[in-house]
């Protein structure tokens, strides 16, 4: 049986570049949410570092990589206490498929931010011209059976995922609230209510809404929802048939190398389990990891970051001053590349 193992940092990039034949599919992801500097060196320094090192043995270099927009996680993280206990957290409002765009220049901060997300990372294409990179939303997967299987799944036995996740993550994870999906009211948009499915396959779903009080039974397809990323992740895998996945660091430390093959055995065993790269954790200048949800986030110079991360196989790395650039807006920042 072949034993699995994870590619880390500047040495998985090398061992993982010397195993490929060139033209797999890789699997990312982001926030629909603004691309900083940690978003960065997953979805577009590491990614440029693979393609070179493939290149550099002498190989073709024409992956196809999918983007996944992930509209379907929480607009902001909710619960006991996201950072201590991320196992136990649900959305603050909405997901990001429906949350408003706080600059107010689009109704919606996914109309805001696509755009922009796949003008950031396409420049990969620049330097890599045969590489093809598709972005696709969550939420034009709902009618995937495979994707609906997962998702009303995880509707009906989150304490199923719950146990997977306490064999194989350090975090504590309290007894409740354990949910792990749900429905957005089709009339408030909001997520704070309670979803049930009512027949077995999940195709009448039972929803009753917190914010606005309606209460529906209606048929799957009616609702949006949100999903937590690790049993969606599952999914995406299942849908695109991956052979890579690159993944921030964040997600290693979480547990989710053996989360993700504990899953794919759950729902499709005869998934074959992909290779799994996750870069180093990037901290901001006080030590703190950098991430949307803890509002601590930077613009990255993307040339200098990449020869940065070129000379560094570190865990967690900390942005220096000279790495960090200061556009007026995201549109001005497209031309550091």
């Amino acid at each position: 049986m072949e034993k699995y193992h994870p590619y880390l940092f500047n040495k998985g990039v090398k061992d993982l570049a010397s195993e490929v034949v060139g033209s797999e599919r890789i699997h990312m992801g982001i926030r629909p949410f603004g691309i900083h500097a940690g978003n960065l060196v997953s979805l577009y320094v590491y990614p440029y570092l693979f393609c070179e090192e493939v290149e550099r043995l002498g190989k073709p270099v024409k992956f196809t990589f999918f983007c996944s927009v992930n509209d379907y996680e929480q607009d902001e993280l909710d619960g006991p206490d996201y950072r201590k206990y991320p196992f136990n957290i649900y959305p603050k409002n909405t997901t990001l498929g429906y949350a408003p765009d706080p600059d107010g220049c689009h109704e919606l901060v996914i109309d805001h931010w696509l755009p922009l997300i796949k003008k950031t990372i396409s420049k990969l294409k620049d330097r890599f011209p045969d590489v093809q990179i598709y972005f696709v939303k969550n939420s034009d997967l709902k009618a995937d059976l495979k994707f609906k299987e997962i998702l009303t799944s995880t509707l009906k036995n989150p304490k199923e995922q719950s146990d997977i996740y306490r064999r194989f993550t350090e975090f504590e994870i309290l007894s409740e609230p354990i949910q792990y999906a749900g429905a957005v009211c089709p009339f408030c948009k909001k997520t704070k209510g309670r979803t049930t499915t009512h027949r077995v396959n999940g195709d009448f779903i039972q929803w009753n809404c917190g914010t606005c009080g309606i209460s529906l039974n209606a048929p799957y397809s009616n609702y949006d929802y949100w999903f937590y990323h690790k049993p969606l992740f599952t999914a995406r895998l299942c849908i695109f048939n991956i052979d890579i996945t690159f993944s921030g660091g964040d997600h290693y430390t979480e547990g989710d190398f053996n989360i993700r093959e504990e899953f794919i055995k759950r729902f499709n065993p005869d998934l074959k389990i992909p290779k799994m790269f996750f870069t180093p954790v990037l901290l901001d200048e006080s030590g703190e990891k950098m991430s949307k949800s803890r509002k601590n986030t930077v613009f990255g110079d993307p040339k200098k970051m990449i020869d940065f991360c070129r000379k560094t196989d570190l865990e967690e790395i900390k942005i220096l001053p000279e790495l960090i650039v200061y556009p007026k807006n995201h549109e001005e920042y497209i031309n550091f590349f």
